[in-house]
């Protein structure tokens, strides 16, 4: 469960500032809050916004240009999951698109977390080499036999960075200066050698849509409906500015 912040102002100075709650009802039958408080003559109520909302306070969505305070007891909620799922989902969308491109490349796919195995099965038909950068390696390494066994593909894994490859799969665009191959991440980054391929904006459903405060980012409310509220089918969006 979680919450998303919601000021408004008041300029009246005889009015304390007041703090309600709205329990919003998603389709999966799970819930969240929207909190509202007044910015009032200048001033969030913080202190007395944490102790209003209890073990919400662990877990929040603010405005982007809300900071919270030193000395807050709130937790901004930050994305882990989701948008590494948002750019292995568009990266292999843009291989399979440009096939005729990576036929015979090589690439570097980062996953520390091991939660790209599906995909990789996805891109063997289109790159002759696929080398996978993780700190799973007893997951990989099943799913390595399982593809030598079902297609006579040779999966490497290894826990060192790697770059002696055309293309790289990173969330963090933390790619040498000198790579000078695609990079597709998670991130808008300039390289001067690379083609860099990334994207930030995406299409929610609609019945998720209608939920989402205007002042809420997209990505960031998609992320912790997928993380904290089990609405899986999330883990399938991609960005639709990738490569823009």
């Amino acid at each position: 469960m979680f919450a998303i912040l919601q000021i408004s102002e008041n300029n009246t100075i005889l009015r304390k500032p007041e703090i309600k709650s709205q329990r919003v009802n998603l389709p999966s039958g799970d819930a969240f809050f929207i909190v509202t408080t007044d910015n009032h003559m200048g001033k969030v109520p913080w202190k007395r916004l944490e102790r209003c909302i209890g073990i919400l306070r662990h877990c929040m969505l603010l405005p982007e240009d809300i900071p919270i305070p030193d000395g807050i007891n709130i937790t901004a909620f930050t994305p882990e999951i989701l948008p590494k799922l948002l750019l292995i989902n568009s990266a292999t969308d843009y291989i399979k698109n440009h096939k005729e491109l990576f036929r015979s490349k090589s690439i570097a796919v980062f996953d520390r977390d091991g939660i790209y195995q599906a995909h990789i099965q996805m891109l063997i038909p289109y790159l002759k080499n696929i080398r996978v950068i993780t700190d799973k390696i007893d997951i990989y390494n099943s799913l390595s036999e399982k593809l030598m066994a079902d297609y006579g593909f040779s999966l490497v894994i290894s826990d060192k960075d790697y770059f002696d490859c055309n293309a790289v799969i990173s969330h963090k665009c933390d790619v040498p200066v000198y790579f000078s191959g695609t990079v597709f991440t998670g991130e808008k980054k300039y390289m001067m050698n690379a083609e860099v391929l990334s994207g930030s904006e995406i299409e929610l459903p609609d019945e998720y849509e209608n939920l989402r405060p205007e002042n809420i980012d997209r990505v960031l409310f998609a992320s912790v409906l997928y993380e904290k509220c089990g609405e899986k089918r999330l883990g399938k969006l991609r960005y639709k500015d990738f490569g823009c």
